[in-house]
Formats: C-alpha cells, sequence, structure tokens
C-alpha cells in the first residue's frame, strides 16, 4: 500500500528498474495482486497499467486497448491493462488517461490511482525537455489528487526531473553501464549492491529516497 498507494506528505513518483528477466514485472504483479484485497484501499481505488509492450500484465486485470473500454473498465474494476494499440499514437492515449483521472478525483470521495507506466522510457527523455507536460502533471499534482505514479524500465532513466520528484526506487539487477549512472545520480555503490543481488536470483534493493 505503501508503494502503489499516495501519500499527500510525499513526492508522487516510484521508480522501478531491472533488466529482462530480473523479476520486476513479477514482483509488480504480486503488489497489484494483494492491493485487491488490501484493507488500505477504498472501493474507489484504481489501478492502472499503461503498458506498451503487450507483455506480462494479461492475469492481473482487464486489458483493453481503446478509449472506450478504458473508461468501461475504470468505472468496475480495481485494476486495468491498457495496451495502445499504435507507439506512434501512444502518447495522446496515456495524457488522455491522466486528463480522466484528476477528473474522476475532483468528482469522486475517496477516489485513488496508480497509473503505473512500462517501458517508460518511451515517454521520459533525458533532454531538458523530455518529459512530457502529463506526466509532470502527476508527479506535481498527483498526491494532492490522490494519484501516484509507478515508472518502470529495463535501464535506470537519466532524468534529473524526475529524480526530483520521485520518493523511492526498487532496484533489480541492471545492466553494467547502468551501475556507474546510479551511483553519480544517487551516491549508492551499486556495483557493491549489484554483486549481493547475484547471490539470489530476484533480488531487489529498495531505497527511501527521502532519507
Amino acid at each position: 500500500s505503501s508503494f502503489l498507494g499516495s501519500d499527500t506528505s510525499k513526492p508522487a513518483v516510484r521508480q522501478v528498474f531491472g533488466i529482462s528477466g530480473s523479476g520486476k514485472t513479477t514482483w509488480m504483479n504480486e503488489l497489484i495482486r494483494r492491493s485487491q484485497t488490501s484493507p488500505s484501499f477504498s472501493e474507489h481505488q484504481r489501478i492502472i497499467v499503461f503498458d506498451v509492450k503487450h507483455e506480462g500484465y494479461e492475469e492481473s486485470g482487464v486489458v483493453v486497448s481503446d478509449w472506450k473500454g478504458f473508461r468501461k473498465s475504470v468505472k468496475r474494476n480495481r485494476v486495468t491493462v491498457v495496451h495502445p494499440p499504435r507507439l506512434d499514437t501512444a502518447q495522446l492515449f496515456l495524457d488522455a488517461i491522466i486528463d480522466y483521472l484528476f477528473e474522476v478525483s475532483r468528482r469522486v470521495q475517496d477516489f485513488g490511482a496508480s497509473l503505473i507506466i512500462e517501458e517508460s522510457s518511451t515517454f521520459i527523455r533525458s533532454t531538458p525537455n523530455g518529459v512530457p507536460p502529463s506526466i509532470k502533471r502527476v508527479a506535481t499534482q498527483g498526491r494532492s489528487f490522490g494519484i501516484s505514479l509507478i515508472l518502470l524500465n529495463q535501464r535506470a532513466l537519466n532524468s534529473k526531473w524526475t529524480d526530483t520528484q520521485t520518493t523511492s526506487m526498487v532496484v533489480f539487477r541492471l545492466p553494467t553501464p547502468d551501475l556507474d549512472l546510479v551511483n553519480r545520480r544517487w551516491g549508492f555503490d551499486m556495483r557493491d549492491i549489484d554483486a549481493r543481488l547475484k547471490t539470489e536470483k530476484f533480488s531487489f534493493a529498495h531505497f527511501d529516497l527521502e532519507t
């Protein structure tokens, strides 16, 4: 509940990194499964997985690929998995979903949403203007509306802007070039941590970035 839920006293963003096969998707699916029976979430709490790769979350929620299906599913179901039909229009689809979540939050008491973006580097780049306005909106205003943002990616995101909005980070096995990147950005000795993660399959490290 602390990872998927929202907290008005903390930044709205969480980040999850790990190479393919390291266990991050299985781990996220397990969090989603537990959330469906957790007393920490109200009946109006929703989880939306925006998955451009169309793989890994089919068993966790209702899969939709268009706007009508998304609206219908969010009204009825705790978990909705979005498979955008085209990569070139995926950003527009994501923008519309974010606008909708803010709209519902204004109208529905106790509404909360966890927006999980798989392969988030599809939308977030390392350039100064590399974060779309809709994602910036969730990161800066989301906690006031009960909306959290979870960014998943195989590589560590190289974005100073998202770093400032992130409250916690979960790291599975990373590609070797990213070990130094995370060390520079956060001061963690990732080479030592990676060596420890190698000792047991599917291990991960969790960092509270506020402490």
